[in-house]
């Protein structure tokens, strides 16, 4: 048998390993942060098929730099809300405001633009939050030949009320929309409100993710002991309350209060309390803490008889709450304890955990319907281990790795 020499070989072929995906992203949040944006970004924008991001944003005063991170951050100058400080009558004042927004992006678009020729990325990424990151994200791409992809986190349009802003927002969306090679959005109800609004728009969907390993520590709940020792069933919230979940709360204090202390509500908030009192929240059945760190926010979770979940039903945003997707919605399912909603009936949380029995929904401003909802939840073992296990079922859909590979998906179908 003839045998070929060792080195007349040919070593074999080798796949080239595709190159990293660099990509810029405009953000009123950039992690590592609290904020909620900031922190679905630092999950979905990992090492693995991305390079190292680069983050723009105008409030580097909320980023933990101090923590571990991935990415670099640019700092952007602080936006101009109006051309001059000069008081203008209605008319002249709006034109004034519309100026200033305008002369805002411009400069915007333009810091942008310098700083990415120096570090050239692949995909320009501009989120929604404020009045110019969308259109200045937009025309900087444009001018630098790159795609621009929109992350919409909320309604661009709707987020505010009715007035210059909004007319202005409006405008704004005609404009980078037909710059955008795709539009992220977290959910079914948003994605359809984009595609209403805008023609022929590539919308794709991307979850506001939940750390796998808190999908695991679901899969185990704790012990069930509703009830021992005669003690009070704790109910909990994690973040600020705001107007899009003040009245939601307002109507447990009452629902609370018709229950005299047999259920109690924790939360966990950086507001001051006398905020919460000036919000008719203040009850001696509600009890302030501060701020608690994301993994301290997690720990409470998973020690609570009861997550409480609210949207307000008489936002001057109601858009805006019904196409709202929490980013701790994942976490909430993921934590092994069954949910209260409160919120409007066909908005997206509500529709999402009744569709899948994942919680108890209370979709009427009623207190007592609330109250009768936490007696049922109190007095119902069977529905409480059915609504965990629901739960923790629908919390896969909000894994991390699958929305990182969304993601990467959207990016890699505007670059091909």
């Amino acid at each position: 048998m003839n045998r070929i020499p060792a080195q007349e070989i040919a070593p074999p072929m080798l796949a080239p390993t595709p190159p990293l995906i660099r990509i810029a992203v405009v953000t009123t949040a950039a992690p590592p942060s609290a904020n909620g944006q900031a922190r679905v970004l630092g999950q979905i924008l990992a090492p693995g098929a991305l390079a190292e991001p680069v983050y723009f944003t105008d409030q580097m005063n909320i980023v933990e730099l101090e923590q571990c991170h991935f990415g670099r951050h640019v700092a952007l100058a602080p936006p101009l809300f109006q051309l001059t400080a000069r008081r203008w009558g209605r008319l002249l004042g709006g034109l004034n405001r519309s100026g200033g927004l305008a002369r805002s992006v411009l400069i915007r678009a333009g810091e942008i633009v310098e700083a990415l020729r120096t570090s050239p990325v692949d995909v320009v990424i501009g989120c929604s939050g404020n009045p110019f990151d969308l259109p200045a994200t937009c025309l900087a791409a444009r001018r630098l030949g790159l795609p621009f992809v929109a992350y919409l986190f909320d309604d661009p349009v709707y987020q505010w009320e009715r007035g210059i802003y909004r007319s202005l927002a409006r405008l704004s969306e005609r404009l980078w929309s037909r710059g955008a090679a795709a539009v992220i959005v977290p959910n079914e109800v948003l994605a359809r409100e984009v595609r209403q609004r805008i023609s022929g728009a590539a919308v794709r969907i991307v979850r506001n993710p939940v750390d796998p390993a808190f999908i695991a520590a679901a899969e185990t709940p704790r012990q069930d002991d509703f009830g021992l020792d005669g003690r009070a069933f704790h109910l909990l919230y994690t973040g600020s309350v705001y107007s899009a979940q003040a009245s939601a709360f307002r109507n447990l204090v009452e629902a609370l209060d018709r229950l005299h202390g047999r259920f109690t509500l924790d939360i966990f908030t950086a507001q001051h309390a006398s905020d919460l009192v000036s919000r008719d929240l203040g009850s001696p059945y509600v009890i302030t803490h501060p701020h608690a760190s994301h993994a301290e926010s997690i720990a409470h979770q998973r020690a609570a008889d009861v997550l409480f979940l609210p949207l307000a039903f008489d936002s001057p945003i109601p858009e805006v709450i019904q196409s709202s997707a929490p980013a701790k919605l994942g976490e909430y399912l993921a934590s092994g304890r069954p949910i209260l909603v409160h919120a409007p009936k066909g908005s997206f949380v509500t529709e999402l955990i009744r569709d899948a029995d994942a919680g108890v929904v209370v979709d009427t401003p009623d207190p007592n319907l609330l109250a009768d909802a936490l007696q049922r939840i109190a007095a119902d073992a069977d529905l409480r281990t059915r609504i965990v296990a629901n739960a923790a079922v629908l919390s896969r859909e909000f894994l991390v790795e699958r929305a990182r590979n969304d993601f990467v998906a959207v990016l890699t179908s505007v670059l091909h």
